[in-house]
């Protein structure tokens, strides 16, 4: 019998409630008071943690737009600390391109989210193919940013593998992976959708939409508070100029 995990299993519990008190709130002050409390269990929280909490509130009748309202808090609390916690550094230098590529794809996961819980409203796959034609688009876009982990692999991971920090590269990368995956995920749903009811497609469209979302905000704030700055205080000028060199090379993707 495997023994459970004493830190996790408070904190999947701590979300559940909540996320039930925020979407139940009647008042102003009890959403927020929840969203405090929220805030310093999310800093404890994995996306799997969170997903499994999810997933545990719709088998105990937790409804997908009940899901999707709760999802909406942290995914706001995540965005205002991603954004509170951006690193000053010169326009020209790389984590500031790598904190804007960051902004961009929040942006797009944000609005494929949204067209996701749209979808679901439509009842039908003729009803729902503007935010069909849309959701492929984002995905591609999405897949395309996948450009922001290749400059990050190709420059800034072996630079910080050189100076002996090998685990914070190693984490990103296997994160990376999980995440491309992911998106992979919603390309072939929505390639294959006529292979199942609409319903059942729609749910696992909002349901891998709000997982990605997390994922990337978490992954976020881990390179902007642990990756960036031990980077900042490893490397020299000469390596960041090396950096911003072969980030040229590799090029950018568009917003």
């Amino acid at each position: 019998m495997t023994a459970s995990n004493p830190e996790q299993n408070p904190v999947k519990e701590g979300l559940k409630t909540l996320l039930k008190r925020v979407q139940g709130g009647t008042s102003r002050e009890e959403i927020e008071k929840a969203r405090a409390e929220f805030k310093g269990l999310l800093s404890k929280a994995t996306p799997l943690l969170i997903a499994q909490a999810e997933q545990e509130l719709i088998a105990e009748g937790f409804t997908q737009q009940d899901l999707v309202s709760a999802c909406d808090v942290h995914l706001e609390l995540f965005r205002s600390t991603i954004e509170q916690n951006e690193i000053s550094v010169p326009e020209e230098h790389p984590i500031a391109r790598f904190q804007k590529d960051h902004r961009i794809i929040l942006t797009l996961m944000d609005e494929l989210r949204r067209l996701a819980g749209e979808l679901k409203k439509r009842g039908t796959y003729e009803q729902g193919r503007p935010e069909l034609d849309r959701l492929a688009e984002l995905i591609e876009k999405l897949l395309e940013a996948e450009n922001h982990n290749v400059r990050q692999e190709n420059t800034l991971f072996p630079l910080l593998e050189r100076h002996g920090l090998e685990q914070p590269p190693a984490i990103m990368w296997m994160e990376h992976t999980e995440m491309k995956e992911q998106k992979k995920k919603l390309k072939k749903l929505l390639d294959q959708r006529e292979e199942m009811d609409f319903d059942t497609f729609a749910d696992l469209v909002l349901q891998h939409s709000i997982l990605l979302q997390e994922q990337f905000a978490n992954h976020t704030l881990k390179e902007k508070n642990i990756l960036y700055q031990a980077a900042l205080e490893v490397l020299t000028e000469e390596e960041w100029k090396d950096i911003k060199e072969e980030c040229d090379a590799l090029g950018y993707f568009d917003a």
